[in-house]
């Protein structure tokens, strides 16, 4: 279905001391299984928003693992903490490097540097392509540019690799309703089955790029895993140097 879409639409240097796993390949610890259960609980507390407890339980963690730096990192950013940046940056060069410039692009986003963004969410994609989440959200910062077609091409391989997750679809769907193409928006709205709910988010998020398509990401504008309830220091991120706070899409998708 989803490729008659496509056709109808045109379209580590090393690691410290934990490995020698190369950036972009995948990372490999044996953090034992109490770590392992507390990384995974300090995960889903991130995935029902609840940053600050994640983060309090993630400092119970040995600090040199680059998976718990890694989701310190995003506990950070949904906090809207600005040593989200430092602990990003400090990934760079290890098997974590897809996530950091990941993380590093939403912030960007969030900060409204549209062109710093999309070179942080392209090395991401580079580095990881087959992950939906970073395509997408690399769909997203081309179409707030107006690179309209190249957003187009993101959205459509994001919805390829994951066809379980509609938010690459209401993305496509913002984006068709830019370019005022009605018929090919309900050719899609039927054939992946959106709801009205994501149907109203998709029109209402076109006609907020309409006017201004460098306008900063509005705190409620998240994506797949970056879903901030809360952003204390949303002020103290709004001046960081080149990014500030943190970003993805759309609307509150979970």
């Amino acid at each position: 279905m989803i490729g008659l879409l496509s056709l109808a639409l045109g379209g580590c240097a090393n690691l410290g001391p934990l490995g020698g796993n190369q950036v972009g390949q995948a990372c490999s610890e044996n953090l034992g299984q109490s770590v392992e259960l507390q990384l995974n609980l300090a995960r889903e507390m991130l995935d029902n928003g609840r940053a600050h407890a994640a983060l309090a339980n993630l400092d119970m963690l040995p600090q040199d693992s680059l998976e718990v730096r890694e989701s310190r990192a995003l506990a950070l950013r949904r906090i809207g903490d600005p040593r989200a940046l430092v602990e990003y940056r400090n990934l760079l060069n290890t098997c974590k490097a897809a996530e950091a410039h990941h993380g590093l692009g939403q912030i960007a986003m969030r900060g409204g540097n549209t062109v710093r963004a999309e070179e942080e969410l392209g090395e991401a994609a580079r580095l990881r392509p087959t992950d939906s989440a970073f395509r997408n959200d690399l769909g997203y910062a081309l179409m707030r540019s107006g690179a309209l077609e190249r957003a187009r091409f993101e959205f459509i391989t994001a919805m390829e690799l994951d066809d379980h997750d509609k938010l690459s679809a209401t993305n496509l769907l913002s984006l068709l309703y830019l370019q005022d193409d009605d018929r090919q928006a309900k050719s899609l709205i039927q054939s992946v089955g959106l709801s009205a709910d994501q149907v109203r988010a998709a029109r209402d998020q076109a006609d907020s790029l309409r006017p201004a398509a460098h306008a900063p990401v509005q705190p409620e504008s998240v994506s797949y895993v970056d879903e901030p309830r809360d952003t204390p220091h949303a002020d103290s991120m709004a001046s960081a140097p080149a990014e500030a706070r943190d970003a993805k899409l759309l609307v509150n998708a979970r």
